[in-house]
């Protein structure tokens, strides 16, 4: 399944404009078969977020991301509680002990809702496996991470331990950012180059740069 990136805009425009079923076409956007929408809002106030998901509960959404503040566990147990379809969040958590609370506290849903710890901003790869160990722990499965951060780093590690996926800017980051040189996205997938122990050195502005 691919996906399209919306940004955060007012939950009417997003229901009416970018939410609209595979294949179908609305204000000049048309959402290619086989693709979902997914929803960056960032940080709304609780009114605002829970009207949101109510006028984005009708669409397919592939995730619904923080729809408030990262450490406001509150809003995001009420947003779950009205809102059936996935939300994701995580990515301003920048600890094993940090996301082990939103798991605790913050109503996230391990059979649908996704989860974007960035390594890069939580301590690297230790601090990841201990975060992951965590989520094993309380039932979730690797398999719903899908990390934050569009580098490099995030995309070795979330193909090296199996997991969701992994989000990627290609424009954006650089040198790190994208994919390493070569590779190719069919059907939203790729596939990685066999690199020993230099990943980042396949990316030539990478190489340029050190």
């Amino acid at each position: 399944m691919r996906r399209l990136i919306a940004t955060a805009v007012p939950a009417v425009v997003a229901a009416a404009v970018l939410a609209i079923p595979a294949g179908g076409t609305s204000q000049g956007i048309t959402v290619p078969s086989g693709y979902r929408v997914q929803m960056f809002a960032h940080g709304l106030a609780q009114p605002t977020a829970m009207a949101y998901g109510a006028a984005l509960e009708p669409y397919d959404l592939f995730w619904y991301e923080e729809a408030g503040d990262p450490l406001d566990f509150d809003l995001q147990t009420q947003l779950g509680r009205h809102y059936s379809k996935p939300m994701a969040t995580g990515e301003n958590l920048f600890s094993m002990q940090d996301a082990r609370n939103l798991i605790r506290y913050g109503g996230m849903r391990p059979d649908r809702d996704w989860l974007q710890f960035d390594c890069a901003l939580s301590y690297g790869l230790v601090e990841y496996l201990r975060t992951l160990e965590m989520l094993k722990s309380y039932g979730w499965s690797w398999r719903r991470c899908i990390p934050h951060g569009g580098h490099q780093m995030s995309l070795n590690i979330a193909a090296g331990l199996g997991l969701g996926g992994n989000e990627s800017y290609p424009d954006l980051f650089q040198p790190y950012g994208g994919f390493p040189d070569g590779v190719r996205v069919e059907a939203g997938h790729i596939t990685m180059p066999s690199v020993r122990n230099e990943p980042l050195a396949k990316r030539e502005p990478t190489s340029r740069k050190l």
